[in-house]
């Protein structure tokens, strides 16, 4: 199915005038950039993801979300392509504050717990989202975590998938595609069939690590008076890059993020306290991706 969302997109509201291809590419303040991917910021207003490489659908994954929780995103301007070049433009709202990866280090027990806790209810909103009754991404797309990526169209891995087993067996089909032994794939096919059943279609984030979320101290005038906490610790929190948000099964949310760690601080345990365990099928996932990517 093709996008519900008519391009170009253009909010309704708009902080000042949406900057022009030129601008955007003439920006020296350069937030990322890898592959055929950028990200800028232009102005006090806006940061815009741009490239052959960035896919709309992210912009639509944060409407979606938006129209749908009270999670603190961005704001998406504008969303369009650029025929001549054929590159994708996002255009968002610049947000205040620093990555949580960075400001981690320096974060008190109390001022990680309050953080934390705001995450939690944000992943709890997303997992509420009702089920469209297939495993994939907006409008029955096929999903974009990089276990479901070949080079050529090929469903039977890309997804949609109707059922978890079909989407079981993209994963092993994944691992041949990617020359890996089919012999090991039969393993695969016969043990996650145990492990991965029973999980229901459920909204994810699906990239969920410290540098796509970004905190920022409340102003005093704007804290909470009704939260239990000591306002010194009050924190405004946002989570960015939707790119491959979707509907996976119920334990991709943890899986990965357990995934991401590098074990090098206490950030580990603090996803315990955020996201739903699953203890059973992360180390099944884990080994998988770490063969196909090592």
């Amino acid at each position: 199915m093709a996008s519900s969302i008519t391009l170009p997109f253009i909010a309704a509201a708009i902080p000042s005038a949406l900057p022009t291809n030129a601008e955007i590419e003439d920006s020296r303040d350069v937030l990322s950039a890898y592959g055929n991917r950028t990200v800028v910021r232009v102005g006090r207003h806006f940061v815009v993801k741009y490239g052959q490489g960035v896919d709309i659908i992210e912009g639509e994954n944060m409407l979606f979300v938006q129209s749908r929780t009270t999670i603190t995103i961005p704001e998406v301007y504008a969303l369009y392509t650029e025929p001549s070049t054929k590159k994708n433009y996002i255009v968002m709202e610049n947000v205040d504050g620093d990555t949580l990866a960075s400001r981690w280090p320096s974060l008190t027990r109390q001022q990680k717990e309050v953080i934390v806790a705001k995450l939690r209810c944000f992943y709890e909103e997303l997992r509420q989202i009702p089920s469209p009754g297939y495993f994939g991404s907006l409008g029955e797309r096929h999903l974009l975590d990089e276990i479901f990526w070949t080079c050529e169209e090929a469903p039977s891995i890309n997804g949609p998938f109707k059922s978890e087993d079909a989407l079981n067996e993209a994963m092993a089909l994944k691992y041949i595609h990617d020359g890996r032994p089919t012999y090991k794939a039969d393993f695969y096919r016969q043990s996650l069939s145990y492990v991965f059943r029973g999980h229901q279609p459920t909204y994810t984030h699906a990239d969920c690590q410290r540098k796509n979320i970004i905190i920022c101290k409340v102003a005093p005038g704007n804290r909470d008076l009704n939260t239990d906490h000591h306002l010194e610790d009050e924190y405004k929190v946002t989570i960015v890059d939707w790119e491959k948000a979707g509907w996976y099964p119920s334990y991709w949310e943890y899986s990965l993020a357990l995934y991401a760690l590098r074990w090098d601080d206490d950030w580990g345990l603090f996803i315990l306290k955020m996201l739903s365990p699953y203890h059973s099928e992360a180390p099944w996932l884990q080994m998988l991706r770490l063969e196909l990517w090592s």
